[in-house]
């Protein structure tokens, strides 16, 4: 009987350190700073086409082979259909690009999913007024050039909304799955869907 208990006793001592070595494995693995591609992202009841390109950090704690804390950052690019009310401004055409960042802690789970844990406090979007991109139909010749002065109030405006969709779309989950890493490339899955990462030098 002592035999068998501590048989199975070696087994469970066995199966949890490789367990571990396998989450080490995985956690320095990812240790780094990786970019995805461009992705479109959906915004219901906005008449917008919003592209992402999502950016994570990965850094191990001291005191830790299996976490740490993680940035992550979306580039993102707003494009918009809007008419200005303003007498002689015919119907524009808006691009409004940025980026927002968040910060949270990792923590390798298995030997290839990452559970994480975003602070939603720290979320940041900023967008550079100076960036906004006007255009205006000049094929009748009755249009009138777009003062600039408006930039500021369309970038505060485009930052409350894409705010929201970083929130709900871009941030909300808590785990990668599926996780690959081979050389300079990460492949994996976020709220179901692939992704593609490679490794920033």
């Amino acid at each position: 009987m002592n035999k068998i208990l501590t048989s199975a006793l070696c087994i469970a001592a066995m199966t949890i350190m490789t367990s571990c070595d396998e989450k080490a494995k995985l956690a320095d693995a990812v240790t780094g700073s990786w970019s995805g591609q461009a992705e479109r992202i959906e915004t219901p009841h906005q008449p917008t086409t919003t592209t992402v390109t999502r950016m994570m950090t990965f850094t191990p704690d001291l005191d830790s082979s299996t976490g740490g804390t993680l940035r992550a950052t979306a580039l993102f690019s707003v494009e918009s259909g809007t008419s200005l009310q303003s007498a002689g401004i015919q119907p524009i055409a808006v691009t409004v690009s940025g980026n927002a960042t968040i910060n949270g802690h990792w923590e390798a789970i298995d030997d290839d999913e990452i559970a994480v844990s975003f602070d939603y406090r720290t979320l940041t979007v900023s967008i550079d007024p100076q960036e906004v991109l006007l255009e205006y139909d000049i094929a009748s010749g009755e249009a009138t050039p777009v003062d600039g002065s408006i930039k500021p109030d369309i970038a505060e405006s485009v930052k409350r909304s894409i705010t929201k969709v970083m929130n709900h779309s871009v941030f909300d989950y808590g785990k990668i799955d599926d996780i690959k890493v081979k050389g300079s490339l990460m492949s994996c899955e976020i709220g179901h869907k692939d992704y593609t990462f490679h490794r920033d030098m």
